[in-house]
């Protein structure tokens, strides 16, 4: 006979070192099973100290007290932890953030005189698809969001409006088949940092 204590639920995810800098035990967490859409609220019970010496991640552990009961032991779920909330955050798609030669972090802007300029910017918290610009950017300039990397600078560029569809959502103008332009778009503004692994 296997006696099981199911008053609380412990879930267990290996994060790397930087997402694991900024989360400590208390911090809000949401564990999600497949074929549901509403998560589960729990919190980080534990930040390991050490790396795991197989993999260089650190383990995390988040807590379920009183578990919903579609929740069973030996699972696979979904986490994800509020490590930092920063209000009125300025916001690009990670896919437009590279790194150069140095490693210092650049976007690609789109200019008024129809030219791509390079930019370096300061990254602060990195929220799934979203990185938020702590300096070098403003909030008025168009970052170019695909075609970006390898682009040199200075490169004359076409500025592709984005157009509503018939669903409300916004779709880019096409380019002429004969040619690859990149788009170009406003960023968003944020406010919470989620990381999370399965």
């Amino acid at each position: 006979m296997t006696l099981m204590d199911l008053s609380k639920l412990i879930a267990k995810a290996h994060v790397s070192r930087v997402e694991a800098a900024s989360l400590k035990v208390g911090d809000p967490a949401e564990v999600r099973t497949a074929g549901f859409d509403d998560a589960i609220h729990g919190r980080v019970s534990l930040v390991s100290p050490a790396l795991d010496p197989g993999s260089t991640t650190v383990e995390i552990w988040v807590e379920v007290v009183k578990p919903d009961a579609r929740l069973k032991p030996g699972m696979t779920v979904q986490l994800s932890m509020v490590a930092k909330t920063v209000k009125d955050a300025l916001v690009v798609p990670a896919s437009a953030v590279f790194k150069n030669a140095d490693g210092a972090d650049y976007v690609m802007v789109a200019g008024s005189d129809e030219h791509a300029h390079q930019k370096n910017v300061k990254v602060g918290v990195r929220n799934g698809d979203g990185v938020q610009i702590v300096s070098g950017l403003d909030a008025a300039e168009k970052v170019i969001v695909s075609s970006g990397y390898g682009l040199p600078d200075k490169t004359q560029i076409k500025l592709q409006e984005a157009t509503p569809s018939k669903d409300g959502a916004e779709d880019k103008a096409g380019a002429p088949d004969d040619t690859k332009k990149p788009d170009a778009s406003s960023r968003d503004k944020s406010g919470r940092d989620k990381s999370g692994k399965e």
